[in-house]
C-alpha cells in the first residue's frame, strides 16, 4: 500500500469560538470513530489534506495514515467532507477507521474509454452510473472502473454485469443496471403544411361560377 500520511493532533472538545480561533490559524476540525475504539477529535491542517487528495487519484477512498499519538498509528479513509458553500474551505472531515485485513464496502468512479462506433454514426451516448458500490479490501480499492464502449453501435448497451472487474472485487450495484448505451439521434419532422388561420376559411369557387363551367362544358 502506498502510505499517505496526515500531520494531526488531538483537539479538545469544542466551542464555536474555539473552532473559530482554529479555522483562523488554517487549521480544520474533524474527528477518527469507527471500530472497537473510541473516536478521537482531531485538528489538522487542512491545505495538507487538500494536496494530499489532489495528488491522489482514489479522491475519497484515499488511505491515509495518522498518528494520533505517540507510537499510536490510525489507518483511515474520509467518510463525510464539508465545505463552507461560498468559499469552499473546509469546515470539518469524519475519518472512519480501516483494517487492510478486512472488506469493506465504498463507491468507486466509473470512466468510458474510447469513442463509440454509434456515436461517429450520429447516436447520441447516455450514461447510466457514474459509480458503483464495491467490496474488497482497502488496498484493493481501484482508483476507476473502465468502461470500453469503443465497440457500441447504436442500441447497443452496457450493464454492471459486462463490467471488467480486478480480482479480489465484488461488484455489489445489481448486475442489471444500464452503465450507458447509445441512442439513436432524434430526428425533427418536416413542418407540416401552414394551415389557414383559425376563423378564415379556405377559398372556395362560387357556385355561380361553377354552374358558368359547366354550361361551357356542355355547349362543347
Amino acid at each position: 500500500m502506498g502510505t499517505n500520511s496526515l500531520s494531526v493532533q488531538i483537539r479538545e472538545v469544542d466551542t464555536k469560538s474555539r473552532v473559530k480561533k482554529l479555522r483562523q490559524a488554517g487549521l480544520a476540525p474533524g474527528v477518527i470513530y469507527g471500530g472497537a475504539k473510541s473516536n478521537i477529535p482531531i485538528q489538522f491542517n487542512g491545505k495538507e489534506l487538500e494536496k494530499l487528495l489532489k495528488s491522489s487519484r482514489k479522491g475519497m477512498n484515499t488511505l491515509i495514515e495518522m498518528e494520533v499519538r505517540e507510537n499510536e498509528a490510525e489507518t483511515v479513509m474520509i467518510r463525510e467532507l464539508f465545505r463552507e458553500p461560498t468559499t469552499g474551505s473546509l469546515l470539518h472531515v469524519d475519518f472512519y477507521r480501516v483494517s487492510l485485513s478486512e472488506r469493506l464496502q465504498t463507491e468507486v468512479q466509473l470512466a468510458w474509454v474510447g469513442e463509440a462506433s454509434g456515436v461517429k454514426q450520429g447516436g447520441l451516448m447516455q450514461p447510466g452510473l457514474r459509480s458503483v458500490l464495491v467490496e474488497c479490501l482497502p488496498a484493493q480499492i481501484p482508483d476507476r472502473l473502465e468502461v470500453l464502449v469503443t465497440d457500441l453501435e447504436v442500441g447497443d448497451k452496457l450493464t454492471v454485469a459486462d463490467l471488467t472487474i480486478p480480482a479480489g472485487i465484488r461488484i455489489l450495484t445489481e448486475p442489471d443496471e444500464v452503465v450507458v448505451s447509445i441512442l439513436a439521434a432524434r430526428v425533427e419532422a418536416e413542418p407540416a403544411d401552414t394551415p389557414a388561420p383559425v376563423g378564415e376559411k379556405a377559398e372556395e369557387t362560387p357556385a355561380s361560377v361553377q354552374e358558368a363551367d359547366a354550361g361551357k362544358l356542355a355547349a362543347k
